[in-house]
């Protein structure tokens, strides 16, 4: 006699997200609780790690800024060396880990990816299945996104957001602590990156804040 399986009992792999951001927190939740997964959720690390001890997540979805303390990727780190076997998704407004500065720092079977390419329910879906399996195909395809601030590193982009808040090169280098004509040097090679620079009919400055307000929007002067 076959005894049919009750669903009530079937198995549904657990993850964990760790998202400062209360709205984003409860989407990713809504659409990965709608695709059959056990979620919990914790918006610092010290919620997170409390919840890794009760919860034993097969995979943590984690935003790298976290703000004050550890960053997301640290707290990643530590629960990774508990649980050897943990699943890693990074999320960033970032477009790549490189963009990011976190190249160096995320393990070898982590993914990472830009939350603006998180478009649909099924896309946040189909990047933790690349983490939970490991497949190194989807976590390259993961990582490299057609954005042009793609190319650019940590220290650029955040040069780029004080442009897009309306700061001279003058301005940028006393922040900095640099020379006006180190700035300079580094703006160009944003521009360049970018590909604004060569278009007498355009304003570089302007279109490169174009594309940083397309990934990360309009900046504030507090974030």
């Amino acid at each position: 006699m076959i005894v049919p399986l009750d669903q009530s009992m079937a198995w549904q792999r657990r993850v964990l997200i760790v998202e400062d951001d209360g709205f984003v927190r409860a989407l990713m939740a809504q659409v990965l609780t709608a695709a059959d997964f056990d979620v919990q959720s914790a918006s610092d690390v010290v919620q997170a790690t409390t919840a890794f001890g009760q919860f034993d997540p097969d995979a943590v979805i984690v935003d790298i800024h976290l703000g004050p303390g550890p960053t997301g990727l640290e707290l990643a780190q530590s629960l990774k060396v508990k649980s050897p076997g943990l699943a890693i998704l990074a999320v960033s407004n970032y477009p790549t880990a490189a963009s990011a500065g976190i190249s160096d720092q995320m393990p070898d079977d982590a993914a990472f990816v830009c939350k603006s390419t998180l478009t649909t329910p099924g896309a946040l879906v189909e990047a933790l299945e690349a983490s939970l399996t490991n497949s190194a195909t989807s976590l390259r395809a993961l990582q490299q996104q057609d954005s042009p601030l793609s190319q650019l590193t940590a220290t650029q982009i955040d040069i780029l957001r004080l442009i897009a808040l309306g700061w001279s090169n003058a301005e940028i280098a006393e922040q900095r602590g640099s020379t006006q004509r180190s700035v300079e040097q580094m703006v160009h090679k944003i521009f360049r990156a970018l590909g604004v620079k060569d278009d007498p009919r355009k304003n570089a400055r302007v279109e490169a804040v174009k594309l940083y307000a397309e990934v990360f929007g309009i900046p504030t002067a507090t974030g």
